[in-house]
């Protein structure tokens, strides 16, 4: 197991307080690992099991088909299943995880008579989707406790960066005009598998040219021109805990004066946001610190006709700063970031992943971006809309630039904020 027992007593622990906190007598919680998803057409073939993050964080179990109870009466009861003789043929054994077999749970369940059953995790009647009242206290409180990094996961994430600073380091050199978006990809991807990732957390994000104002590029066979700036978003990963990272690199290793004052105004909205990562302050003020510093840089370029008030006010922002400043990482990519919101405030004209107060243990990602996108531009409603706001003669010129997002995984800490992914290079 990647964490100790103490760790993992411990995680119960909290979440055992945490619970008792909405739980009622005659309750029960039900975590699920989950199992295999069968593969279209694919007969006997399953996609790469992966437990489901709140299972794997109360037990540090990654085998399929486990389930952990938690009641007032009896704390935490793990059901896991056992290790068949075909999975000992096939699979090479499997690894066992104590606790008692899997089918006496039904049993016990009726034994035991509670009046309510909760479910957590990878199951049909998992709370989530749309909870009422009841489930959205338990949810809240377990997830609650699972977004206070414990120093283990910290320590963890500290390794996976350094994995991922290997390939960035790689591809810094490689990049050059007349290399692919996909090659850098591959150059990235194999360092860091070799450094020690066991996977990628997501799919690696490479946009050369205007591609880089492709929120989410998918490499392609497009070749890095001379002149163009190349928008790497990449990470690592070692069982689902994961660094979540973005640099620009310029083909021709030196940045223009145009690219240069773009790329050092998203450096600034991300220093400003990353000094507001402190307990107390509302995610909503780390990400209008970047809009209003981005919104700055637009100024001075003419690009915006307003003032920086009214870009953030009127949402003009949100058309070079379209998304949210940040996500909460670590377990996953996505990371359980906030009380279940079924309707996301907007802020400067972008809907955040996470509205929440920043507590201590908190881990997120900060990632601001400015961006030239052409959908967005040459919009009818958006022009009119931002008409006043919006020097769209100006803004024209910069439809062949692309897009600059610089992104850290930034540890709000006691003392002040930690950018466990500042090593690197930017």
């Amino acid at each position: 197991m990647l964490f100790s027992d103490s760790v993992i007593k411990n995680r119960k622990l909290k979440s055992s307080k945490a619970l008792d906190a909405v739980l009622r007598e005659g309750e029960v919680v039900l975590v699920h690992s989950g199992g295999p998803i069968g593969k279209p057409g694919g007969l006997d073939q399953t996609y790469e099991f992966l437990p489901h993050p709140d299972y794997y964080w109360l037990t540090g179990f990654r085998r399929e088909g486990g389930v952990s109870a938690y009641s007032k009466s009896h704390s935490w009861v793990d059901f896991t299943r056992p290790v068949s003789r075909v999975e000992k043929i096939w699979e090479g054994g499997g690894h066992p995880c104590p606790g008692e077999n899997i089918e006496k749970m039904e049993d016990w369940l009726k034994k035991e008579n509670f009046k309510s059953k909760y479910h957590i995790g990878q199951h049909t009647e998992s709370l989530g989707t749309n909870p009422h009242k009841d489930e959205r206290q338990i949810l809240e409180a377990f997830n609650e406790v699972r977004r206070i990094k414990d120093d283990a996961e910290i320590q963890l994430i500290r390794k996976i960066a350094g994995i991922a600073n290997e390939g960035y380091k790689k591809i810094s050199s490689y990049i050059r005009p007349g290399v692919t978006e996909r090659q850098i990809q591959i150059e990235y991807e194999s360092e860091v598998l070799r450094a020690g990732s066991e996977k990628m957390p997501y799919g690696s994000i490479v946009g050369t040219g205007t591609n880089g104002a492709i929120l989410h590029a998918s490499p392609s066979s497009r070749i890095v021109k001379d002149g163009d700036l190349v928008l790497i978003d990449a990470g690592a990963d070692i069982e689902d805990y994961c660094v979540d990272i973005t640099r620009v690199f310029a083909a021709n290793k030196t940045m223009n004066e145009r690219q240069r004052k773009i790329y050092e105004t998203v450096v600034s909205a991300q220093t400003k946001s990353i000094e507001l990562c402190r307990p107390g302050i509302e995610w909503s003020e780390v990400h209008l610190a970047s809009a209003r510093e981005i919104a700055k840089g637009l100024m001075d370029l003419k690009i915006l006709s307003c003032s920086v008030d009214e870009a953030l006010e009127s949402g003009a922002i949100s058309v070079f700063f379209p998304h949210g400043v940040g996500h909460m990482v670590g377990l996953k990519v996505r990371d359980v970031g906030g009380p279940f919101n079924p309707n996301p405030k907007s802020y400067a004209g972008a809907k955040l992943r996470v509205d929440i107060k920043l507590k201590a243990g908190h881990l997120m990602t900060v990632e601001p971006g400015c961006y030239f996108i052409e959908t967005l531009m040459n919009d009818p409603e958006t022009r009119s809309t931002f008409k006043n706001q919006i020097k769209w003669s100006e803004a024209e010129k910069w439809l062949d630039f692309g897009g600059v997002r610089i992104e850290d995984d930034i540890h709000v800490g006691t003392s002040g904020p930690e950018n466990l992914t500042g090593l690197v290079a930017k």
